[in-house]
């Protein structure tokens, strides 16, 4: 009987243990809640402390996680565009940075990341924290602040065409 009894007392408490190391905190209803949860994990920076950085000439990194074509119509001078879905296959990819003529960025280097308005950069940040980054900041309201506040200081590409081909930009 007490052998039955500690079997089960066992069992239960197995399974007690793998319950609470499978149980997912990191399950959303959708996007916002995402970004919402992860926000207090992450360093944010303004655009006042941006530009501040830029006009100081400060060693960091700074990615434009949105999408090329969004990334040409308009862009903070002296950002890196890496799309947000390429982002961790990129980051440190050294023949993405010897592309850029830059290094790869080490683990504990501040990269700083903006998008259109903030929500997929902090969701990158993230992305980049859980793969050992560990002085990742996002830019607060992200390229919409930057372009309301110093609406003179930014920099486009020359967009040729539409159909264009894309090469591989690693990942899957």
């Amino acid at each position: 009987m007490k052998k039955y009894l500690f079997s089960i007392l066992a069992t239960t408490i197995l399974i007690a243990m793998l319950s609470a190391s499978c149980s997912r905190d990191d399950v959303y209803s959708g996007p916002d809640e995402w970004v919402d949860n992860v926000k207090g994990k992450l360093q944010t920076t303004t655009v006042q402390e941006l530009k501040a950085k830029l006009d100081n000439y400060d060693m960091f990194y700074l990615v434009d996680v949105r999408e090329a074509d969004e990334h040409a119509y308009g862009y903070i001078p002296g950002s890196i565009n890496i799309p947000g879905g390429s982002l961790v296959f990129n980051i440190g990819n050294e023949g993405f940075w010897e592309q850029e003529m830059l290094y790869v960025p080490q683990k504990t280097d501040e990269i700083i990341l903006y998008c259109k308005k903030g929500k997929r950069s902090v969701l990158a940040a993230d992305a980049l924290r859980k793969i050992g980054y560990t002085n990742i900041k996002y830019l607060d309201g992200g390229w919409k602040n930057w372009e309301m506040t110093y609406p003179l200081e930014y920099e486009k590409k020359e967009i040729t065409g539409h159909h264009e081909e894309k090469k591989e930009s690693g990942g899957c």
